[in-house]
């Protein structure tokens, strides 16, 4: 649960840095094209990273049967059904 929290808030933090690095700046309006090219490298490297760490995990399916449960009866002289189990392997 708290990985997943974690995860999230990275995520935002790195979108929220991305569009504060590429909104336009009057002071530095000639090196804004640096600016927007290294905010998307950052941007994508940081989301590669995430996304990489985030993906889910695959684990065998889990395989259940109904196994029956077997009692000799003496009135009927052999072993009867009284009931199932659920076996998982």
């Amino acid at each position: 649960m708290f990985r997943k929290f974690a995860i999230a808030a990275v995520t935002v933090a790195t979108v929220a840095t991305a569009a504060i690095t590429i909104a336009p700046s009057e002071a530095h309006a000639k090196n804004r094209a640096g600016a927007v090219a290294a905010g998307a490298i950052i941007g994508l490297a940081a989301g590669a990273i995430i996304g990489s760490q985030a993906q889910p995990r695959y684990y065998q399916p889990v395989r259940c049967h109904n196994q029956p449960i077997r009692r000799w009866s003496p009135y009927q002289r052999q072993y009867v059904v009284v009931g199932y189990r659920q076996v998982c392997y």
